[in-house]
């Protein structure tokens, strides 16, 4: 019998709960891994008490404070900021705040001008003129985004304390899409077709980060591919957590879908179609759903927060809505996505090589990454019970998406 201990690789920095009883090697990019350094008091097993510990403090917090609470230097900042455009604010209530992201937030405010938004970027400077330049260009092609008001000397965006706002008008009677029929979906996808048809051609404004993804889609599916193996390691180094032997008995299934999808997406058309370059497919809007892509009174699809906008087969926009809603309905009904796709044909066709591309993208192993990568984190409580029943769960739904991807048309090698 083997009774070496388990051999664990953690990316540097993440904090995950190591035993005493476990050998750790760091992973450091672009270097080889090193061992991590030992510790007779067991450092790491008081330190994952430590951290379940202001969890649970920070949760306490939150159910606290109201959830559109903001730190009043921010407030502050949003204040002097408004200052920035010709209006008179009379009101100012916070929409959303995004306190993990370096505080970005979003106040509807009221004005002599009518109703507006103020949004508090929080993303580098340079991202953010690449996105705000985005939008500019999107209201110039007519398409449902929200125009930006420009401050009082001619700018889209004020900087104060080193942060960027811009103000925006405020889009009256936005709702959800439904989601109990196909209705809602099918609206979603149309909207989706028209923004991204509508942003070919976005040349970024000087002094831009140059925001595209669209030469990443290799390095994301072997990222992936590498973390179903940290997987693994994480599952023999907590061997007696309850989800654990069913980890490592599904792990093969989704390694191989991960393989499939590289050497599918390396053998596809990939790379003819990023050759025609950033302009030709325009923008993805990379977070795109049913909160931001919404219903206006003219009963047409608003899309907002386009923060995180960037140069990409576009497309991909349709295979997160599609895969994301299959997921949440756990039926895979071919269906619902083959209305989806016609949907969104019609508002921006997809050529036969793109729609084989956005296939191979689905086989990607998302859903499941997406249930367990957490477990890195805090491992001794995400392999528990719940996490079985939803293992096993996936596990039948994950039949159900490789029938809807066959007829759906994805040719896979033989």
């Amino acid at each position: 019998m083997n009774n070496r201990p388990a051999t664990l690789f953690i990316p540097a920095n993440t904090g995950i709960f190591v035993p005493s009883t476990t050998e750790a090697w760091i992973i450091r990019s672009g270097r080889e891994p090193v061992p991590a350094p030992a510790d007779p008091e067991d450092f790491w097993s008081r330190r994952s008490h430590a951290v379940a510990a202001a969890l649970a403090s920070a949760r306490r917090e939150d159910d606290a404070r109201a959830d559109d609470q903001v730190p009043p230097e921010i407030l502050a900042l949003a204040e002097q900021a408004a200052r920035a455009w010709d209006m008179k604010v009379t009101g100012m209530t916070v929409a959303a705040t995004k306190p993990e992201k370096g505080w970005g937030a979003i106040w509807r405010i009221e004005t002599n001008r009518g109703t507006r938004a103020l949004k508090l970027l929080h993303r580098p400077f340079e991202r953010n003129l690449f996105s705000i330049g985005a939008q500019e260009y999107l209201v110039k092609q007519k398409a449902r985004v929200a125009p930006l008001v420009p401050t009082r000397d001619g700018k889209l965006y004020t900087v104060v304390g080193g942060r960027m706002f811009i103000v925006a008008e405020w889009i009256q009677g936005l709702r959800q899409a439904p989601k109990e029929t196909i209705d809602g979906p099918e609206m979603l996808c149309y909207g989706l077709g028209e923004f991204h048809r509508r942003s070919r051609g976005y040349q970024p404004p000087p002094g831009a980060y140059h925001a595209s993804r669209l030469h990443r889609w290799p390095r994301v599916y072997q990222k992936l591919r590498t973390k179903l193996d940290w997987f693994e390691h994480l599952a023999r180094a907590y061997r007696d957590m309850p989800a654990s032997p069913l980890l490592l008995e599904v792990l093969p299934r989704f390694r191989n879908q991960a393989d499939e999808a590289i050497r599918l997406l390396e053998e596809s058309a990939y790379r003819d179609l990023i050759a025609r370059g950033d302009q030709e497919w325009g923008l993805a809007h990379q977070d795109y759903g049913w909160s931001n892509g919404q219903i206006g009174p003219d009963g047409k699809v608003w899309i907002i927060d386009l923060d995180g906008v960037a140069f990409d087969l576009a497309f991909r926009d349709l295979r997160k809505l599609i895969t994301g809603t299959m997921d949440d309905r756990g039926d895979w009904d071919v269906g619902w996505m083959r209305a989806m796709i016609r949907a969104y044909n019609e508002a921006n066709p997809l050529e036969p090589a793109a729609l084989q591309v956005m296939l191979i993208d689905m086989l990607l192993p998302n859903e499941f990454y997406k249930l367990v990568k957490d477990a890195l984190f805090d491992p001794g409580m995400m392999l528990d019970a719940t996490m079985v029943a939803a293992l096993q769960r996936l596990l039948v739904t994950d039949e159900r998406k490789q029938r809807a991807l066959a007829e759906l048309g994805l040719k896979r090698r033989r």
